[in-house]
């Protein structure tokens, strides 16, 4: 029985550490992350450090190297490859280890249980982050609004459906990785109206993409009185007004939108 239980914690360790190092072989390094630097058989050459604002650490034997925009992997090579190109080292094999994480982070605002500062360790994706500011709150949407600076200082938006994001359907579709910099936005759920002939009828958050059918299905659908290709819609105006449509099951329903199920007359 120990040796089982002691295979497993093993087992978990080794996962650990595989995780551990991926998640260091994608992250780009920068200004303020520490690190640990060894060279196989060479303790002498051992040194520690955080790198500097310029993007620079000083190494043992080559003095200040350029580390900033570098995954720990990338710069280990390059190192290497500098002392044997130096005549320092006829074959270096050199591990970077980073300690702490500091340079890289992202701000989660909006209807989130834990709003605020994020230091990206390693790999983070969309879902992660979200995770880590303790999920939507009650009364946010499942729409998540990314803000993200292109490389000519412009801002970019992009939306995803949390739902799409965690389902099935995310299969299917590209993991979202955050990076440096990066704004997450949960705005406030939105709220649609039934009315009529469904039969639960009220006031029901709008926190992802509905269309009308979908709309009346979180109403437990229309009651056996009705009409169900007699909708009535009342969308909310610019001057304050409201404006009735009649609404097609495929139509996308919109925040403060009123949908009155008619009763048949037959």
């Amino acid at each position: 029985m120990k040796d089982f239980f002691r295979t497993v914690v093993w087992g978990v360790l080794i996962c650990m550490a595989v995780a551990n190092a991926h998640a260091q072989s994608r992250y780009l390094m920068g200004p303020g992350d520490e690190i640990r630097l060894t060279v196989y058989n060479q303790p002498d050459l051992t040194t520690e450090g955080q790198i500097s604002g310029d993007g620079t650490l000083e190494i043992p034997l080559l003095g200040s190297v350029q580390l900033a925009g570098r995954s720990s992997a990338d710069a280990a090579r390059m190192i290497a490859d500098h002392y044997v190109r130096g005549d320092f080292l006829q074959d270096a094999h050199v591990n970077i280890l980073i300690t702490k994480y500091r340079s890289q982070s992202i701000a989660i605002l909006g209807k989130v249980n834990s709003p605020g500062k994020l230091v990206l360790e390693g790999p983070t994706s969309l879902t992660d982050a979200l995770a880590f500011a303790g999920g939507v709150a009650e009364t946010g949407s499942e729409r998540l609004i990314l803000i993200r600076t292109d490389k000519n200082g412009k801002q970019e938006r992009y939306e995803y459906d949390l739902q799409q994001l965690l389902n099935h359907q995310a299969e299917d579709q590209p993991v979202v990785w955050m990076k440096n910099g990066d704004t997450i936005y949960v705005p406030v759920a939105g709220r649609f109206y039934l009315s009529g002939e469904v039969r639960s009828p009220g006031m029901y958050p709008l926190d992802r993409k509905l269309n009308v059918m979908q709309a009346l299905g979180v109403g437990g659908g229309p009651t056996a009185r009705a009409n169900a290709k007699a909708v009535k819609l009342y969308r909310r105006q610019p001057d304050g007004s409201a404006k009735e449509l009649r609404a097609q099951p495929d139509d996308p329903v919109m925040d403060g939108d009123v949908l009155v199920i008619q009763e048949s007359l037959f």
